[in-house]
Formats: structure tokens, sequence, C-alpha cells
């Protein structure tokens, strides 16, 4: 059987009685000068360019790679959390996320 542990409080969730909600995020650098060129390019070209530079592509998630991807599981109440707050900004006092 397989053990769940939401990746926010660390609970164990439970997949026989609990939901388990999963959160995935993806990430992708954005400049209007790549959009540009894709519009002006033939699309095989930009397509095989892409093939060309994989290697660079999630290389390093946090390290200033183009794109990168998250997956995490949480249990019902850090999801009710994520759902009010999902860039967890602080608020300030008495006004809601």
């Amino acid at each position: 059987m397989i053990h769940y542990s939401c990746d926010r409080c660390k609970r164990e969730i439970d997949s026989q009685h609990d939901l388990r909600y999963v959160v995935r995020i993806e990430i992708e650098a954005a400049t209007d000068v790549e959009q540009a060129a894709e519009f002006e390019n033939d699309h095989l070209v930009v397509l095989d360019e892409m093939l060309e530079n994989t290697d660079l592509f999630e290389s390093d998630p946090l390290g200033g790679a183009t794109h990168a991807t998250q997956r995490y599981d949480l249990c019902i109440h850090c999801y009710k959390h994520f759902c009010k707050n999902p860039l967890g900004r602080e608020t300030s006092a008495g006004v809601q996320a």
C-alpha cells in the first residue's frame, strides 16, 4: 500500500478514508521577444531548435531554467488554506486572503 503525507503540514493521509489533493505547478519563463519570434519563424524550425536544446529545459528549477514543474500532495485542511491564498501572501490584520 502506498503511503501519502501532506507536503505542507507533513500529516499522514490515509488513502482509504481521507481525500488527497494534488497540486501541480508549472512555471515558464515568458518573454515577448520569444513569442514574436515564434510567429515569424517556421514552426518546424522552432521545434527543431527546441529539440536540440532539450538539455536546457528543466535542468535546474531554481537556477534560471526556462521551465519547471512541481507536484504537491495536500490534506483537506492544507488544500482549503491553499485555495484561500495560493501564492502564500502575508495578509494584513483584518484583511482576508
